[in-house]
């Protein structure tokens, strides 16, 4: 299938490898490891604002190797980026070779913080945070390869058990909602038939 004639699923062209690739049998973003957070994140402006706001929660779940001086937690100016909602950008600063957000153990302060509150694990976390190992650029949602062949979690492969959109499921549910998925899985679904036909 071209580049032009990827699946369009609610504005977001829905990249080819979603179908074409995936985690071989034991394997998925479930076993996260969180190296991939080490290197910091780029967040939406209206992100910052809100995870400013609730920075004093946050605060309350930051160990020893975090800092609590807010001022420290983020780059000093935004940068444009049209894959943005708000067209602008802010990255994360790194605080003792990992993200400002992540504790010794490996888990983010701003996901802890929304859990403790009684609220949804997403609630203040940055889309691209809650994404990863899907990204979005330039419109397209794609696979981010950054760990691939490093992290079995972040590793994919032609040959799978599980079609890489069928094991990011609850990330891409979360972009897409659940209609938007659903029309995953009938495109996965179409797919399948095309070539079963084909072969026959």
């Amino acid at each position: 299938m071209a580049g032009d004639q990827l699946l369009v699923v609610k504005g977001y062209r829905i990249s080819n490898e979603f179908f074409e690739k995936g985690y071989t049998e034991g394997n998925s973003p479930c076993q996260c490891s969180t190296n991939c957070c080490k290197g910091g994140v780029w967040t939406d402006l209206n992100e910052h604002h809100l995870i400013m706001a609730k920075k004093d929660l946050i605060k309350q779940h930051m160990d020893e190797t975090q800092s609590t001086d807010e001022s420290r937690w983020f780059e000093a100016e935004p940068q444009d980026d049209p894959d943005f909602s708000s067209g602008k950008a802010m990255g994360t600063e790194i605080i003792n070779d990992k993200c400002a957000f992540l504790d010794k153990f490996g888990r983010c302060s701003i996901q802890l913080a929304a859990v403790a509150n009684g609220l949804h694990k997403w609630e203040w976390k940055p889309l691209y945070c809650v994404l990863f190992p899907v990204e979005v650029s330039n419109g397209i949602v794609g696979f981010d390869p950054m760990l691939q062949g490093e992290e079995e979690c972040c590793s994919i492969s032609s040959e799978f058990a599980t079609p890489l959109f069928r094991a990011c499921k609850e990330e891409l549910t979360y972009l897409l909602g659940e209609d938007g998925y659903q029309q995953l899985e009938d495109h996965f679904a179409s797919l399948q038939n095309s070539t079963m036909e084909s072969r026959g």
